[in-house]
């Protein structure tokens, strides 16, 4: 009875030097200071945020309709064009012989013509005679314009105004040789930028929708846009449709191929969580995390979110917090999970 006596007063005098060792660990805490947010709920527009690429208002590749050997080459990608110029030229020298013979052989039906005529007026001519000389001046005039054509031909000639896109002949080659159009023709006093919306946001495009877009290669200038063409048919793999936004370019400064970042408001509010976006932190998996405070523990949790848009010097948060929650903003970078902080 005496042994068992001492033990059990062992054990407490154990767990009471335990005890104050846990209240002196926990005395001994030093509270981090830090700013904390509420999680607030407000009604947003949502936007609609694509990313685009600009193409070309309109692309001609032109070819030449005749083989040879390519002679000259007048033009380079990027210059300015106008409707009717030349652009290359292929070795005519057949062509041109062609078309004088073919003059020659007009000029000779041309004359025959000329001196039966007034024989044939007298009644001195037979009918059928007449009619050959008729038929034969008809035929030699045709093959004329046919070898003009033929010599006009070996000239490219611009059917509109524009810029060159793409030049891809050079002289000395074969025209049957060159495996694209030798020179392409675009169009950018106004471009299309390209977009491609998933299904279930296709119901929120319309036609004439504005639309405001950045390039981030020319830096922070917005420009303006409407919808003009919305696909009916989705893409066979990515299950997307393609949406095309009609823009000005006076200053040709927007290039086909350039990336840019759209923006459309589809007018339509939403209760939103928003959080400052300084007070997201990532983990090395890019999984995402805020640190919610206790106000009355003065303790923090580290809780995972996911976000959405920004909205200012906001960001939305979709799942992992509810309104009224306490966030830290400032501070975050000294406090871990369950750390004791003030405020």
């Amino acid at each position: 009875m005496k042994n068992w006596t001492i033990s059990v007063l062992i054990l407490l005098t154990l767990a009471g030097c335990s005890k104050n060792e846990n209240q002196a660990g926990r005395l001994s805490e030093k509270a981090i200071h830090v700013v904390t947010a509420p999680v607030k709920s407000e009604k947003v527009i949502t936007a609609l945020r694509y990313s685009g690429t600009i193409e070309a208002y309109q692309t001609i590749p032109l070819t030449f309709q005749l083989t040879g050997t390519v002679k000259s080459v007048l033009v380079a990608e990027g210059d300015e064009i106008r409707k009717g110029q030349l652009l290359a030229t292929i070795d005519d020298t057949d062509s041109k012989n062609m078309y004088q013979i073919a003059s020659a052989k007009y000029q000779q039906a041309k004359d025959a013509y000329d001196r039966l005529k007034t024989v044939y007026e007298k009644g001195s001519l037979t009918e059928v005679k007449w009619v050959e000389m008729e038929t034969n001046l008809q035929q030699a005039q045709s093959s004329m314009e046919i070898s003009r054509n033929s010599l006009e031909k070996c000239r490219l000639i611009s059917p509109v105004n524009g810029v060159v896109g793409k030049r891809n002949v050079e002289p000395g080659m074969s025209s049957i040789s060159i495996g694209s159009a030798p020179i392409e023709i675009v169009d950018i006093r106004q471009v299309y930028v390209k977009i491609s919306v998933p299904e279930n946001e296709l119901s929120k495009i319309s036609k004439g929708m504005k639309a405001r877009f950045t390039v981030s290669a020319l830096g922070e200038d917005a420009y303006d846009g409407e919808v003009k063409n919305i696909s009916p048919v989705a893409d066979r793999i990515s299950r997307t449709y393609e949406v095309r936004i009609l823009v000005g370019n006076p200053g040709m400064t927007l290039k086909p191929g350039m990336v840019c970042d759209v923006k459309m408001n589809n007018n339509a509010e939403k209760e939103t969580l928003l959080v400052p976006y300084q007070s997201v932190l990532s983990e090395s998996n890019k999984n995402l995390y805020v640190f919610v405070a206790d106000p009355v523990q003065k303790r923090v949790k580290k809780t995972p979110v996911s976000v959405g848009q920004y909205s200012g010097s906001d960001i939305e948060v979709l799942s992992g917090l509810t309104a009224g929650q306490l966030i830290v903003k400032e501070g975050k970078e000294k406090v871990s999970d369950n750390s004791l902080i003030s405020f």
